[in-house]
């Protein structure tokens, strides 16, 4: 079980009696680590006193620049009220949905581990698991340790264990038989799918479809080396080793990764996060491709360039 609220709480929120209670536990166990703030009443009711206290996380924690005075579901002043607290601590808080504990003794059993609030720290994202398909090569496991963080925050946000990469650096010949395999399947959705570079190596496929495919995949993958040769790419994936560890190309499968995380899956919330980290800085670039034949989550990331503790 991960912690979630079901509706908006603040100001012009809706206010839920359950959702209102836990934010103003999350708050109370923030402040009485940072700030001699007088506890929140635990009363289930958003006053005055509730926004003001949301107020002043979103101003003086997360320096928001338009303080709103409210928390949204998997928004950035909930992410904020949660990053700190470990999967552990996050299941005894969200235990008092079901009533496996009653409030007066979870304000006193949970208290967040802070550093610094607006950064993200390891010892929070132990509990994920970024993983590769098991057809991945070897040679193809390079991903960054760096990029397996990035990746478990986004799992943290959407409360996700698991991730399985499938699809990193892809030598011509790979890429080739992919586009091969998936052209055979539905010729014109792969088309659609690549720019001109991939266009052109479709069309080798297309006029020699009636040959051997080991044939017609030697001819594609010599079509590929030819772009290659002047810098143009069928795919981001298909690039040498030491241009790939400047940039991780990542796909993120949708049904391995449902798989991977079972009940726990929710395919919305993971989009929402990833989103969420292109727009701090963390992804350079998020395509979701999983109502492609892709089936996946596309994301670049640039290697160290954001701190995680």
């Amino acid at each position: 079980m991960h912690l979630s609220i079901d509706r908006s709480v603040g100001n012009k929120g809706l206010n839920q009696y359950a959702d209102v209670k836990l934010i103003q536990t999350l708050l109370n166990c923030y402040y009485s680590k940072f700030s001699p703030i007088k506890p929140l009443q635990l009363d289930g009711r958003c006053g005055v006193v509730t926004i003001n206290a949301i107020l002043s996380f979103q101003r003086d924690v997360i320096k928001l620049m338009n303080p709103d005075g409210r928390v949204d579901p998997n928004g950035a002043t909930f992410r904020a009220l949660t990053k700190n607290y470990k999967v552990i601590d996050q299941e005894k808080i969200a235990a008092h949905q079901k009533n496996y504990m009653t409030w007066d003794k979870l304000i006193h059993s949970i208290f967040p581990i802070v550093n610094s609030p607006l950064i993200y720290r390891i010892d929070n994202l132990s509990d994920y698991q970024v993983t590769y398909k098991s057809n991945i090569k070897a040679s193809a496991k390079i991903v960054s340790e760096y990029s397996k963080k990035v990746i478990k925050m986004a799992l943290k946000d959407s409360g996700m264990p698991h991730a399985v990469i499938t699809s990193t650096i892809r030598t011509p010949k790979e890429q080739a038989s992919i586009m091969y395999r998936n052209a055979k399947i539905n010729y014109q959705k792969q088309f659609d799918l690549y720019g001109f570079v991939g266009e052109e190596v479709l069309k080798v496929y297309k006029k020699n479809s009636t040959s051997e495919k080991s044939t017609v995949i030697d001819l594609m993958t010599a079509k590929i080396e030819e772009y290659l040769k002047n810098n143009k790419r069928t795919s981001k994936h298909c690039v040498t080793p030491e241009v790939y560890k400047t940039l991780n190309i990542i796909d993120i499968g949708l049904n391995s990764t449902r798989t991977a995380s079972g009940k726990e899956f929710n395919q919305d919330k993971f989009t929402k996060a990833l989103t969420f980290l292109v727009k701090n800085g963390y992804i350079e670039k998020f395509i979701d491709e999983t109502k492609k034949s892709n089936v996946c989550w596309h994301i670049e990331i640039i290697p160290n360039k954001k701190t995680i503790q």
